[in-house]
């Protein structure tokens, strides 16, 4: 930060320079909004433990002011993002009510998505980024819960989802280090969002012997997987994370009226090598978060 040592010359170029890239920004800006929120429920009883229903609901993020260094047209105010989301399902019990089913359709819109934005500083290798609005984002999908109770002793249970949440409009997103030869920023229009997978599912069991009227041996088994999905909002080649499945077991015993409990579990079974995210540097340098490996241990609680 210290220019005395430079020529005449040389400290005015170096401060014009520095003004062209980071200039002295003064704001007269005033920032106000108010929204609407509230929430529609529709409900109907088809037959005995079978429930259809619908809702709307209206939401609201409030906005601000993005007071860096903004490139020229574009304003300070961050404005409210407003989320308008539908729903509609069916929850339903039958076979004496040893089997649950449910069931849900959704689609979302946000209005005003509130995104950082990355973007090259003129001619320079410097880039600036600031909080500004995409114009919206789109999230459509539905889930499926099913438990199956055959005996008080036994319990499967399943669920799976699917997300399909895009950028309606995202011109200028945030491209990855790696491509900064392509430009400083990307289309990502239609992209699925960061962090998104779009399926995902889990099973369970669920095991329970009786060894008197106040102790019993149980046990559990649960599988969950997600589909591969980008983890760094840039849609980097090297920040997509591959689809994992992690399966889990525990056995234990429980003993005069469960105030005392003891089990044997495992985490990650199957030792599965997974990562959680990726991301690359400046530099081109890749580094990623690796999922937990197999953990075993011994839990014992008790109750007072």
């Amino acid at each position: 930060n210290d220019l005395s040592l430079l020529s005449d010359a040389d400290r005015a170029a170096a401060q014009a320079l520095r003004d062209a890239i980071y200039p002295e920004v003064r704001y007269t800006v005033k920032h106000k909004n108010d929204s609407l929120t509230g929430q529609i429920n529709l409900a109907y009883t088809v037959a005995q433990d079978v429930l259809a229903y619908a809702n709307y609901s209206r939401g609201s993020k409030s906005g601000g002011l993005s007071l860096g260094t903004l490139p020229a047209g574009v304003s300070p105010v961050v404005k409210p993002e407003t989320i308008d989301a539908w729903e509609v399902g069916v929850k339903s019990q039958f076979w004496d009510r040893r089997v649950t089913l449910n069931t849900a359709a959704y689609w979302i819109e946000v209005e005003n998505y509130q995104a950082a934005i990355t973007e090259n500083i003129g001619n320079t290798n410097a880039f600036r980024r600031y909080i500004s609005n995409i114009p919206g984002v789109r999230s459509r999908g539905f889930e499926v819960d099913l438990t199956v109770a055959p005996s008080q002793y036994v319990r499967f249970t399943a669920s799976a989802a699917y997300n399909d949440a895009v950028y309606k409009d995202y011109t200028n997103a945030q491209i990855a280090p790696n491509r900064r030869n392509e430009g400083a920023t990307q289309d990502l229009s239609g992209v699925q969002l960061a962090n998104a997978p779009k399926f995902i599912y889990s099973l369970s069991t669920d095991l329970a012997y009786p060894l008197s009227d106040d102790d019993e041996a149980y046990a559990r088994v649960d599988f969950s997987h997600r589909s591969s999905n980008d983890t760094s909002g840039t849609n980097s080649q090297y920040t997509r994370i591959d689809g994992y499945g992690i399966l889990n077991g525990r056995i234990g015993l429980r003993v005069d009226d469960q105030k005392f409990d003891v089990s044997v579990w495992a985490r990650n079974l199957l030792n599965k090598k997974y990562f959680t995210a990726l991301s690359v540097a400046n530099l081109g340098l890749i580094s990623g978060n690796i999922g937990d490996p197999r953990t075993i241990g011994l839990t014992v609680r008790t109750r007072f």
